[in-house]
């Protein structure tokens, strides 16, 4: 950008050699950001006079673009409609900190027009209030134009005005001077939703260029912005509105109401052709700005508003929590409300617009949906025969284990496996056995798996069980030698229980299975949970709490009477979002607020609101989290609805709306999104029916896998992306079986996972496992050949529910008698998970 101007109009400014702005200028409040900094609202400590002080860090990498600013304003800013520019200073900062540069301009006292628009009611302004101030801008762009200089950033947060009504534009920090001889640019920048499609073609290919009229574009924008409140796409994720603004057809004002020359006027704006668009000269001789009926009048007005607006006693504002941390935005901004500052150029801001742009490529691939080649009937008695083999095969299977349960001994003789048969209060209602199975099914109806014998070996910790493990019996002594498990002194309980809501995991690893259960019974359902650092939020049928594990399992309740049917903690982003309500919403709740609800040492804080809605979405069924590089997804299915959202980083913080799927013939009950190899986009989701899949880039819903050997409705439980499959293999998990295919519905391997009965709840862990509980046992399974690795037999059926997972913990709950609910948590060790 800097290189835009001549050498030697750069080097004549000299940073080190601007004099120290204490004693001549102080700083009194934020008011808003700039492209490269704060500003604030500051005096001249000798006359008292207002002024407005950009602040910024001048570091090396930005010296040229902060120099280009300074020439900018020093040679163009000398007009009615353009901020005037007072002087530059520079605020030492000790050895090893950034000097501070501090641009000294004209102060306006009334804001901007985004500011206007937020205290008017209505959130529109009356057409002669645009008329004049369109004209105004059209002025001072004029005055840039005519000097070779486009400004770039023209929206209602760059207009601002006085208090006597008079307009003037502001931010010149991406401002550029047009080569003299092209009289074009090829660089992207500005703010998205305001963008001129040239400017955005010019960064998807850079033979692309552009002139002065992408001002005149911006300037139609933000005509639309007074009229109707915001501008065009402004709810869509900001890549998306990047993508679409090109490719969709100009925006129009949406009421009648509107005068046929206000209408022509953004008509004209906003043609897509550049070279077709009028020059600012030629918007001045409109009839919607040339007739602007007595503008004396109009000021008056505009100034007695101004007037009001400021006397009236100002909202509530700073009701929300102040976002604060983010993934990967290591310099958190303490930033005021209004539209953000531009896009620029920032490291790693151009990788992640062309990531959004090549997933948002349409191509040409077609999605094929697998016909059945067999004759229908014929497959489906097929289908039938094969499952009930599998579940034959199950049944026997679990009644040798049950087998195992009732007599140990026995078992112990053949040398299968070890069953520790004992009481404890600390598992006081779970039997556990744990069976090392590495082969168990053979010629299992002609599946993938290769025959062996079934190979049983013990492991279990009997420090977990918190007593003496029993004698082995006589004579098998030296031949289970290998697995004789030492005694261990059971540790005392911490005294104490300070909650710690920054923590880090200090427990040791084990590398034995194991399974915990926390004392607090709740009185409600829960309904679900998710780690917090080692903490874990739990969420109910009426409230939010926390449950700290790093003391003695105190519980501190967050939030009372509110369902919480879903949740994650996003730490990166600060965010808890959830599924909560008694209309399913999906709210976010910073984590700073909830973390002083149990510190309660910011008293301000409590008077906020701690949470967010995303959209305005209501019914929400289930959602997921899904990172692709540096892009966080969230795909969230509705009552008949998939709507697939995606983080914007700040100025932004927020989950944004990316695109919606709407009216589906199947109502998804629960969603995942794949990348199928790095290049397409496809939504998965399972209803009472089967799996079906929607092709993001067309928008088209396909059936992927209807089991329809199964009669009635289904219950689908996982939609598993497999790793190492570059997106395109699932494993699709429903009933008491799952399948391998791939995104467009074939069939990718024989072997079907057969759980040994109905499970109620299935989880995909990290270890490339498969968990399913059950009434009377939980299934561990490899995701790779669905074979059985592991069972945790239950002494008595319960409803069992999986919570979460990191690492080797696995948490769930169990539903009790009465509605009451209590949380299990199962530690399976390293090597247990890789060795079983």
């Amino acid at each position: 950008m800097a290189r835009d101007f001549t050498t030697t109009s750069l080097s004549n400014i000299d940073l080190a050699s601007l004099r120290d702005p204490a004693g001549i200028f102080e700083l009194i409040e934020v008011v808003g950001n700039g492209t490269y900094g704060q500003v604030y609202k500051g005096r001249h400590v000798k006359t008292g006079q207002l002024a407005a002080i950009k602040v910024m860090d001048v570091t090396e990498d930005e010296e040229d673009e902060i120099k280009l600013e300074i020439n900018m304003l020093k040679t163009h800013s000398h007009h009615r409609n353009i901020a005037t520019y007072y002087g530059a200073f520079v605020k030492k900062s000790p050895a090893g900190q950034e000097d501070q540069l501090w641009l000294v301009m004209e102060y306006c006292g009334a804001g901007s027009v985004t500011d206007l628009l937020k205290k008017t009611k209505g959130s529109c302004l009356k057409e002669d209030w645009i008329s004049y101030i369109c004209r105004e801008v059209l002025r001072g762009l004029l005055h840039l134009h005519s000097h070779h200089v486009i400004h770039r950033d023209i929206k209602g947060q760059n207009v601002l005005l006085t208090e006597n009504a008079e307009i003037k534009l502001v931010d010149f920090g991406v401002s550029a001077q047009l080569d003299r001889t092209i009289g074009r640019r090829n660089t992207f920048i500005g703010t998205p939703y305001w963008m001129a499609p040239e400017v955005i073609a010019c960064d998807e290919n850079p033979d692309s260029t552009y002139d002065y009229r992408s001002d005149v574009w911006s300037l139609g924008i933000t005509a639309l912005e007074m009229a109707e409140g915001a501008p065009p796409l402004c709810d869509m994720h900001p890549m998306r509105a990047l993508f679409l603004i090109p490719r969709n057809p100009p925006p129009k004002l949406k009421s009648k109401k509107w005068s046929k020359k206000f209408q022509t006027f953004v008509d004209s704006c906003l043609v897509k052709n550049y070279l077709h668009r009028p020059s600012t000269e030629t918007l001045l001789r409109h009839s919607f700005i040339k007739d602007l009926p007595n503008e004396r009048q109009v000021r008056i007005t505009l100034k007695d508003h101004l007037d009001r607006t400021r006397k009236r006693r100002p909202e509530k504002e700073g009701t929300e929590y102040e976002y604060s941390g983010s993934e990967d935005e290591e310099d958190a901004m303490n930033e005021e409300e209004g539209e953000p500052s531009s896009i620029v150029n920032l490291p790693g801001e151009s990788l992640l617009r062309r990531e959004f742009l090549r997933l948002q490529q349409e191509t040409h691939t077609q999605t094929h949906l697998l016909q059945q080649t067999h004759n229908q009937d014929n497959y489906k008695r097929q289908l039938l025969a094969d499952r009930q083999k599998r579940i034959q095969q199950q049944q026997e299977e679990r009644r040798r284990l049950e087998d195992v349960r009732i007599n140990p001994l026995q078992t112990l003789h053949h040398k299968t496996m070890l069953v520790l048969s004992c009481k404890t209060a600390l598992i006081s209602d779970v039997c556990v056995v744990i069976l090392h199975l590495q082969k168990i099914f053979t010629n299992q109806a002609g599946k993938s798996m290769s025959s062996s014998s079934s190979s049983f070996s013990p492991f279990i910790d009997p420090r977990l069980l918190q007593i003496s493990p029993p004698q082995s019996p006589q004579g098998y002594a030296q031949s289970e030698s290998t697995h004789t498990c030492e005694p261990c002194v059971r540790q005392p309980h911490r005294k104490g229980s300070v909650v710690n809501v920054n923590p880090t995991n200090i427990r040791p690893q084990s590398d034995a299975p194991e399974i915990r259960k926390y004392k607090k019974k709740f009185n409600a359902e829960i309904l679900c949970a998710s780690l917090w650092g080692v903490n874990l939020l739990v969420g109910t049928e009426s409230g939010l709490w926390l449950l700290d594990r790093s003391g003695q399992g105190k519980v501190y309740s967050l939030i009372s009477r509110r369902r919480f049917q879903q949740m994650d903690v996003l730490e990166g982003l600060n965010v808890l979002i959830t599924i909560s309500g008694k209309k399913n919403k999906l709210r976010l709740y910073y984590l700073s607020w909830l973390r002083n609800k149990i510190l309660r040492n910011d008293p301000e804080v409590e008077k906020k609101q701690g949470w967010s809605s995303v959209g305005e979405l209501e019914g929400c069924v289930s959602y997921k989290v899904v990172r692709y590089e540096k892009i966080k997804f969230l795909v969230i299915a509705l009552r008949s609805a998939v709507e697939v959202y995606a983080w914007a980083p700040k100025p932004y913080h927020k989950f944004m709306a990316f695109k919606a799927f709407n009216s589906l013939p199947q109502k998804p009950l629960s969603v995942d999104l794949t990348v199928e190899n790095g290049q397409r986009l496809k939504v998965i989701y399972g209803s009472h029916f089967g799996f079906h899949a929607i092709d993001v880039d067309s928008g088209t819903p396909f059936d992927l896998y209807l089991p329809s050997h199964i009669q009635g409705v289904i219950r689908p439980h996982a939609i598993i992306i497999l790793p190492s499959s570059s997106g395109m293999e699932l494993l699709l998990c429903y009933e008491d079986e799952g399948v391998y295919i791939d995104t467009y519905g074939r069939i990718t391997r024989e072997t079907v996972l057969q759980w040994g009965e109905m499970p109620a709840s299935v989880a995909y862990l990290q270890s490339n496992q498969v968990m399913g509980w059950g009434e009377k046992a939980i299934e561990l399974r490899s995701a790779k050949t669905s074979s059985l690795e592991g069972v945790f037999m239950h002494k008595k059926a319960q409803k069992l529910k999986f919570l979460c997972e990191r690492n080797d913990k696995v948490f769930f709950a169990a539903v009790q008698s009465g509605g009451s609910s209590q949380i299990y948590f199962m530690t399976l060790g390293q090597n247990t998970l890789f060795s079983w």
